[in-house]
């Protein structure tokens, strides 16, 4: 540094001043090039700090959430009402529109604005059952799921209806609208959150509840199960087990009409993914096939085990196709429609529900790390999840909060002589719940919505087994 002096001139306010400068050798390319290396590293490190975390591959068994929830089993308000056989078990069924007056959201395949076109209606289906003084709606929407907000708003908007418990699911189509949805993460996947919207949809389901109450009528109810293993695959490991059945419940009134509740374990994604129209995928096909016969009244599907199964499809989509499909889904109902019922409605008629602690959310950006779990409920919220149980004479319908996969239904344990049918979507989401093998898979569904931790599967099995020992009367 080399120093130079500047002489001020004197007058008479003011002494001769001198000031010494020092100038400065800039920095050298290298210097800056490692100054900004360090400001990177340094940034990526705060980055580090503040966002990410390892995941925590803890066994499930000696976490605070897991004891949670076993206490949670030993209490009494698991079971919301347990009815005795003597009663007489009731139904009645409705479906109403719940089809936009103008375009929303298109929800599935990513962002692609509001749908330009109606491909085909979508509804809202009820089936009211009732026995010994209780009700129970189970109600299945056209959508991708059953948000909390969405459920909130039709029980409020059917409070006086005399419902005492919802048995909420979804269809799962890809090709629905969203707009029902709550907070930063709901509204990143369903669209702006639209209360008119939401009030249109509770206001259709009220009416499809109140229709469903006073068609209402003794029933016998049967049971069903079809294996249609040309249908469906799995997704998540190349010819990887898959719950081939298609679950059939059949309620047949006194006076001859006949309803039916269905399951499938294929995700509704059969249309094509770049399409705009509204539409209920192959669901939508499979019930217009099913009450296009005369000997049916009415039909409901609920998205069975769909965690990492989908639809078999060659080719490129086309409306032939997705009408085939649906056709070969229902032919073996259609086939025996008409038999004599053999199911039991004499049995319980029993309603409860579990909730489930969980743990820290698992939101991963590669195998081994994941967000910080407050960056999660920042985007989604605290979740509280539960599972749903509605019990019938002998067959037993279980609820789960989010895409359960037809790989962990064989792990599933009921009472012998029972039936179990699985759906997803009951009201509440916590991602997909597939076998604890698979959290390290690089399928999508299995790397970026497997939310909480690598035993998330057997979680939900053990507990689910015990909710429903603990339940039976």
């Amino acid at each position: 540094m080399l120093p130079a002096k500047i002489t001020l001139p004197n007058d008479r306010h003011c002494h001769n001043i001198t000031i010494e400068c020092y100038k400065t050798e800039e920095d050298s390319p290298v210097t800056r090039l490692l100054k900004l290396f360090l400001y990177v590293i340094a940034t990526l490190l705060i980055i580090v700090l503040v966002l990410v975390k390892p995941v925590d591959d803890t066994p499930y068994q000696e976490k605070d959430y897991y004891r949670k929830t076993l206490a949670q089993l030993g209490s009494d308000s698991l079971v919301k009402f347990a009815v005795s056989h003597k009663d007489t078990l009731r139904a009645g069924w409705a479906a109403a529109n719940i089809t936009p007056q103008k375009p929303a959201h298109l929800m599935g395949y990513g962002y692609k604005g509001d749908y330009t076109h109606v491909h085909d209606s979508v509804f809202v289906r009820t089936v009211v059952f009732s026995k010994g003084g209780k009700k129970v709606a189970f109600i299945s929407y056209d959508f991708m799921m059953v948000h909390p907000a969405l459920a909130a708003a039709v029980r409020q908007a059917t409070e006086l209806l005399g419902i005492d418990y919802f048995y909420f699911t979804a269809i799962h189509t890809h090709h629905s609208y969203g707009g029902w949805a709550t907070g930063l993460g709901g509204q990143m996947i369903a669209g702006i959150y639209n209360e008119d919207l939401v009030q249109y949809i509770a206001t259709q389901t009220k009416k499809s509840i109140q229709t469903a109450i006073n068609s209402m009528e003794p029933v016998d109810m049967d049971y069903q199960a079809y294996a249609l293993p040309a249908l469906v695959a799995n997704r998540l490991v190349a010819n990887g087990a898959v719950d081939s059945l298609l679950r059939v419940v059949s309620l047949r009134k006194k006076s001859g009409k006949t309803g039916l509740i269905c399951t499938f374990a294929a995700h509704a994604t059969y249309t094509d993914a770049k399409l705009k129209g509204l539409s209920a995928d192959y669901p939508g096909a499979f019930v217009r096939a099913l009450e296009a016969d005369t000997a049916i009244d009415f039909a409901l599907f609920a998205a069975g085990a769909v965690g990492s199964h989908a639809p078999v499809r060659e080719g490129t989509f086309a409306d032939e196709k997705l009408a085939h499909f649906a056709q070969q889904l229902a032919a073996p109902v259609l086939a025996n429609v008409s038999k004599p019922h053999t199911g039991n409605t004499q049995g319980v008629f029993l309603f409860a529900s579990l909730p489930v602690a969980l743990g820290e959310p698992q939101f991963k950006i590669n195998e081994r790390w994941r967000l910080r779990p407050w960056l999660f409920d920042a985007v989604f919220g605290k979740l509280s999840p539960q599972i749903t149980l509605l019990q019938i004479g002998d067959i037993i319908f279980l609820g789960f909060p989010g895409d359960f996969s037809g790989m962990l239904y064989p792990r599933l344990q009921v009472p012998k002589n029972m039936h179990t049918i699985v759906t997803s979507f009951d009201g509440s989401y916590v991602g997909y719940i597939v076998p604890d093998a698979y959290y390290h898979n690089d399928n999508q569904e299995a790397k970026e919505t497997n939310w909480f931790g690598p035993y998330t599967g057997s979680y939900f099995i053990e507990i689910t087994n015990r909710f429903v020992q603990a339940v039976q009367p």
